[in-house]
């Protein structure tokens, strides 16, 4: 689809105002009239951050996409474990009602994914229903009765803190050089291309983890689709994935590392969190740079994968001395060095390394 942004008109924006308008958000004394105006993009602003993503006012296929999916009701259709898995409001509800039911789906995202599956099975075991798998209206009203009955919606319980109860290192960790081939990603004004940057750190990275095996989602300067990257972390069985991107903003003055779990509707990461704010912590102070913070976001990625992932930006390729920085030969191993020294910190439940800022 071509991306609706601010000043184009047509049957394309009635469809996104009327989406905008079933959910709730406001569009202005105008209303629906086929204009994407102020007040349009104002509304699309918004519901991109309720979603977490990137707040630039612009709907292309990844904010499309969100728009079609949050318009799913419970019960408005069958749900059951296929490829690419059902996602929308309806699985994300679905979700929440088995987490505040104690029956673990794993990450509230929106996924009707195998974890999912095993959740729903286990309930139904649990009140009598087939226990096949497939959701229809039956089960939602069951859920709906049991539900009403609880405290209300929260998180799944973490009894390990946000810490993996066994040993991180004992398995494998993925690492994802973000972008790629004909997808540049930012690029500086040097001509230093971000995708070429970020698998400099990833090829680095590989060499300093301590995991019993690392997997790179590239090696090489070429594509990889976001859902294959994901599908290739989720069949892997490995116990976390660590995204590496770098920072851009039109303000060249604009600096600093920050790093993103994921987070959606109130359902966070405890382990992308903790995971997150050791990463933060550990780039920041071995760049030097300013400690910008960790954030939930449900950015595709971290959206995504089913194990605990961080996206993790060390700096602004944007900023003029940032550049500089990055361009120095010893940069790809120096943030591999602080990624692998924090999540040993991590892995070692060493809170005082996060305490101090």
């Amino acid at each position: 689809m071509r991306p609706l942004k601010r000043g184009m008109r047509g049957r394309e924006v009635v469809d996104l105002q009327t989406r905008l308008s079933a959910l709730g958000y406001e569009l202005g004394n105008r209303g629906i009239d086929g204009v994407f105006g102020p007040a349009t993009e104002l509304a699309v602003r918004q519901f991109q951050r309720d979603l977490g993503l990137l707040a630039d006012g612009i709907v292309g296929e990844i904010t499309w996409r969100e728009l079609v999916e949050s318009g799913y009701r419970p019960g408005d259709r069958l749900l059951y474990l296929r490829q690419p898995p059902f996602r929308g409001a309806d699985v994300m509800e679905l979700q929440r009602m088995l987490n505040d039911l104690g029956f673990d789906p794993g990450a509230v995202n929106g996924l009707f994914d195998g974890r999912t599956v095993r959740a729903v099975r286990e309930f139904q075991r649990n009140t009598g229903l087939e226990a096949d798998g497939v959701v229809d209206y039956e089960v939602f009203r069951t859920l709906r009765t049991l539900a009403a009955q609880s405290l209300g919606t929260h998180p799944y319980p973490d009894k390990n803190g946000g810490y993996f109860p066994d040993d991180l290192f004992s398995g494998m960790i993925v690492v994802d050089a973000a972008h790629g081939g004909e997808d540049a990603g930012h690029v500086a004004a040097s001509g230093l291309r971000e995708s070429d940057l970020n698998l400099a750190v990833a090829l680095e990275l590989e060499k300093v983890l301590p995991a019993q095996e690392v997997l790179l989602t590239r090696r090489y300067d070429e594509h990889i689709a976001l859902s294959d990257r994901a599908f290739l972390a989720n069949t892997s069985r490995a116990k976390m994935i660590i995204s590496i991107h770098h920072g851009w903003h039109p303000t060249p003055a604009a600096s600093g590392t920050a790093t993103y779990y994921f987070e959606r509707l109130g359902y966070h990461s405890h382990r992308g969190r903790m995971a997150a704010a050791y990463i933060q912590r550990g780039v920041s102070r071995a760049l030097g740079t300013v400690d910008i913070g960790e954030f939930g976001r449900s950015y595709e990625i971290l959206r995504e994968t089913n194990i605990p992932a961080v996206q993790v930006e060390p700096l602004h390729i944007s900023n003029p001395d940032e550049l500089r920085l990055a361009e120095e030969p010893s940069y790809p191993a120096r943030v591999a060095e602080a990624i692998a020294g924090a999540l040993e910190l991590y892995a070692s439940r060493d809170r005082s390394f996060i305490a101090a800022r």
